[in-house]
């Protein structure tokens, strides 16, 4: 019949397949100043009813901050080099090698999962929130989230010393009584330093060496000064090697600060970021007690169950 059109004629030529439907814009709901913590693969497990592994980075697209109150949030996170890959990497090998001591089948969720810093809790890690009319949101949160424990062998025949793991900062508690081990810590502690002054070893008569000084007919001895420059310049790292970064608290990366003024429905908006292991640090500043706001995590879309992450 002339002007009849056939149900579902006005498609497009090739239907679009959404192969992984994925939540991947988290929001976060909190009151007042404080640090609170954001684990990505927890919240995108709550979200998206899967499991998602921590042991790989997240990248985020961009984050936002809604707050009708003066106040500044400040998001940092484990900074991405490779130490920090490598110290993580060395914790992850020496978890499975402890519970390959055991017979005990691991468990359908087990995965080796660590905390930003030793404050990080429970009960200051935000899961993520749905929202109703006028903005009431319910906060999800996981039936079970534990992070790794690690027991050490006791040979005295005492209680075995366990603790947890974090990224950054130094180890907590005393020795054999320990409650938190800085992974970069552990792996700086490990590792050998490079000769103390660093300087190559040249005989004293080097400087004056016929063909060392083959060129030397200035009158200031300009060949000379290039060879005592070579010899006594940049021989040493240059960076600090007996430090590590991230064996402290303080070594967080800085990855994005946002601020809102009084006036209603303020928006703030910053560039997206890398999150080793999805850990990211939320520092909320200058709120009054009962200033609520949220901040907002886009994340980069991919083929991690909807996301995009990379391996350690």
């Amino acid at each position: 019949m002339k002007g009849y059109h056939m149900a579902g004629a006005n498609l497009p030529a090739k239907k679009y397949s959404k192969t992984s439907p994925t939540v991947t814009r988290l929001s976060f709901e909190s009151t007042g100043s404080g640090t609170k913590y954001i684990d990505i693969a927890r919240a995108l497990s709550i979200i998206n009813r899967k499991f998602y592994r921590q042991g790989v980075y997240f990248y985020v697209n961009s984050v936002e901050l809604y707050n009708n109150s003066d106040g500044v949030v400040d998001l940092h996170t484990a900074p991405d080099t490779w130490v920090t890959k490598n110290a993580w990497n060395r914790g992850f090998r020496i978890h499975q090698k402890m519970n390959a001591l055991s017979d005990i089948p691991r468990p359908k969720y087990h995965d080796f999962k660590v905390l930003l810093r030793a404050d990080q809790t429970e009960s200051n890690t935000m899961d993520p929130d749905m929202y109703n009319i006028n903005s009431l949101n319910f906060s999800a949160a996981p039936d079970e989230w534990v992070y790794s424990e690690i027991t050490t062998m006791n040979s005295d025949g005492g209680a075995a010393d366990e603790f947890k793991l974090t990224l950054l900062g130094a180890h907590v508690g005393p020795e054999g009584n320990r409650s938190s081990v800085g992974l970069i810590k552990s792996y700086a502690e490990t590792r050998i330093l490079p000769d103390s002054d660093g300087a190559p070893q040249i005989p004293s008569q080097g400087h004056n060496d016929p063909l060392a000084t083959l060129f030397d007919a200035s009158e200031d001895n300009a060949l000379t000064n290039i060879n005592e420059n070579l010899d006594y310049n940049n021989d040493q790292t240059p960076y600090d090697a007996g430090t590590y970064i991230g064996t402290s608290d303080y070594h967080m990366q800085h990855v994005a600060r946002l601020t809102t003024t009084p006036t209603i429905g303020r928006v703030a908006k910053s560039s997206g970021f890398c999150a080793p292991f999805g850990l990211i640090c939320v520092d909320a500043q200058g709120l009054a007690s009962d200033d609520n706001w949220r901040v907002v995590l886009n994340l980069a879309a991919g083929t991690y169950h909807g996301v995009y992450a990379e391996r350690a």
